[in-house]
């Protein structure tokens, strides 16, 4: 065989195991989870919409490459999670498929994931009772754990009212104090969950229709929610917590 030919089967050998490669990291390396609130405070027609919206922002930024998962926030998230969604998609690669086909699969599972989503925020109210935000954080942490990733993105569509057994944030006074002892009191429990280095946005804090909480009470929700990041090992700063979808990571 001449050298130059064997010269450049070797260099197609090799671009074909880098891009191979490539292709599997970029299923994996940058892993989203999605938690959508189900319960009576952010069901109006309105934030409905807003959810699904801004969702499709945010699966644009994996559908070039990446895992994404979703699951739901109720009165009982733990009890009821069932990762509705659950999708991986792949980088296109030359040497495995043809450009059109690549495009055609990649668009069919966009399509599912939102018909997914859209399940997910449209389902009618269970009648339960209660808004457990923090126990959804527990998904997070398993999705993050289960797949991995270099990069970890969490949005949450939530208004962030916490109603639950353990805490009604529409009657606690979130001073800095009682920030802290609720942290404290999470943690010494190990109901803190580990987010370390996982990026997050909220989506919809706030939000919750006509008469909801005061000014003040919402920023004292928000201050909550910094911290609790924060002491999870998380990243979430000011400026990605909000009632719109702004950018995220």
């Amino acid at each position: 065989m001449p050298s130059a030919l064997r010269r450049l089967l070797i260099l197609l050998v090799l671009a074909a195991t880098v891009a191979t490669g490539c292709g599997r990291r970029s299923a994996t390396n940058r892993v989203t989870m999605v938690l959508f609130d189900v319960t009576a405070m952010s069901h109006t027609t309105a934030i409905r919409k807003q959810y699904l919206g801004d969702f499709t922002k945010v699966l644009d930024t994996v559908t070039a490459g990446g895992v994404i998962a979703a699951d739901i926030i109720d009165d009982n998230p733990l009890a009821h999670s069932t990762y509705p969604i659950n999708e991986s998609f792949d980088r296109y690669n030359p040497l495995k498929e043809n450009k059109l086909d690549y495009e055609r699969r990649i668009r069919e599972k966009r399509d599912a994931v939102i018909k997914a989503a859209e399940g997910i925020v449209r389902r009618p109210l269970s009648g339960r009772w209660g808004t457990s935000v923090r126990d959804a954080m527990q998904l997070a942490e398993r999705a993050f754990a289960a797949f991995g990733g270099d990069q970890k993105l969490l949005v949450v569509f939530s208004s962030m009212i916490e109603q639950s057994r353990r805490y009604d944030f529409t009657g606690e006074n979130l001073t800095a104090a009682r920030i802290g002892q609720i942290i404290a009191r999470e943690r010494a429990a190990q109901l803190l969950p580990d987010l370390q280095g996982v990026e997050v946005c909220v989506v919809g804090a706030g939000a919750t229709g006509p008469g909801g909480p005061s000014t003040e009470k919402l920023l004292s929700i928000r201050n909550f929610w910094l911290q609790y990041f924060k002491a999870a090992g998380a990243n979430l700063p000011p400026e990605r917590y909000g009632s719109a979808f702004l950018k995220c990571p």
